[in-house]
């Protein structure tokens, strides 16, 4: 049943200042800054989540930390990586980039920066998966959402406009009705791989199938509201052609935390066009979000708490609920 958006509102407002209770309850109980913890890099999205909701102390405890436990001299990651974050480790440091900014620390900003844009591909705008030769460089919108969303905290618009570029040239390059193919090669040409050997769901979506990674277009939605809100209008239109895509994958398919960004990117849209169309696609995911949260605040995995997601959709539900 549809929610009123007073109601979801509320709901977000509330589900937000649950987890960041459990948030601030885990650092202490789990004595998270005089630990050795296997894998730091985990607690990435924590600074940004503390800050949104007002814990700039909290948040930079936290960020001094993981530069001094996960980050090298050269803004790469010294500690191991695992899963989805070995191989998509710019859009990691990003988060830790844009906590950051917003905690004025420029040396950081700069240091992490430095190497990250290494791999940004001058000819597409798009920015690499993972640190590679320049022939085997492959991208993603993910990374390169976040780095845009960099660029307009930084206000930035030289590099924001690269980016806008490669979700431009990304849509453009689409020929198939149910098929969103997500990765570029170097030279700026789709990747349409069927090895066996990868995972298929990092390099297509298949629109209107469940269990789908939409994130990678609620990311580019989410960007592309941000350059509104930053520079001008000009992405409203290529906005409108991704949500056309989450509009056909439908509510069901994106009722599920995997299409978690598709909630504040289309939520972002509609806060700044007043238009009915863009909340009406992220609803069936923010009420998918919130029924899934626990009542202890965080978001489960394994039968454990998640903390990389718990962190993020504190992020998130905090920017929705300011929004709607």
């Amino acid at each position: 049943m549809k929610k009123s958006i007073e109601s979801l509102k509320k709901e977000t407002a509330a589900a937000a200042e649950l987890c960041e209770k459990w948030m601030l309850d885990h650092i202490q109980s789990e004595n998270v800054l005089n630990s050795k913890i296997t894998d730091p890099v985990s607690y990435y999205k924590w600074p940004l989540a503390l800050i949104s909701r007002g814990k700039k102390d909290e948040a930079a405890k936290l960020l001094q930390w993981i530069n001094e436990h996960c980050l090298s001299e050269n803004g790469d990651y010294s500690s191991n990586r695992s899963g989805f974050h070995k191989e998509f480790h710019t859009y990691s440091t990003l988060w830790i980039v844009l906590a950051a900014i917003k905690l004025e620390n420029t040396v950081l900003v700069e240091k992490l920066l430095k190497f990250i844009l290494k791999y940004q591909n001058e000819k597409t705008g798009g920015l690499a998966t993972f640190p590679s030769e320049a022939n085997m460089t492959t991208e993603d919108p993910v990374s390169a959402a976040f780095l845009g969303m960099v660029a307009c905290e930084l206000k930035d618009k030289y590099l924001a406009d690269k980016v806008f570029n490669y979700f431009e040239h990304l849509y453009a390059l689409q020929t198939e009705d149910d098929t969103f193919w997500l990765r570029l090669n170097y030279e700026g040409a789709l990747i349409k791989s069927n090895n066996s050997d990868l995972d298929p769901k990092t390099y297509f979506i298949s629109i209107g199938k469940e269990d789908e990674c939409y994130y990678f277009l609620g990311a580019a939605c989410y960007f592309m509201a941000r350059y509104m809100e930053t520079f001008d209008a000009k992405s409203l239109p290529l906005a409108r052609k991704y949500t056309s895509l989450l509009e056909k994958a439908g509510g069901k398919s994106l009722s599920t935390i995997w299409a978690a960004k598709v909630a504040p990117g289309c939520t972002a849209l509609y806060s700044l066009t007043s238009e009915d169309y863009f909340f009406e696609i992220a609803q069936p995911v923010i009420q998918t979000v919130l029924q899934e949260q626990s009542d202890k605040g965080y978001w489960l995995k394994n039968n454990k708490p998640w903390v990389t997601v718990s962190a993020e959709q504190c992020y998130w539900l905090t920017d929705i609920s300011s929004r709607l």
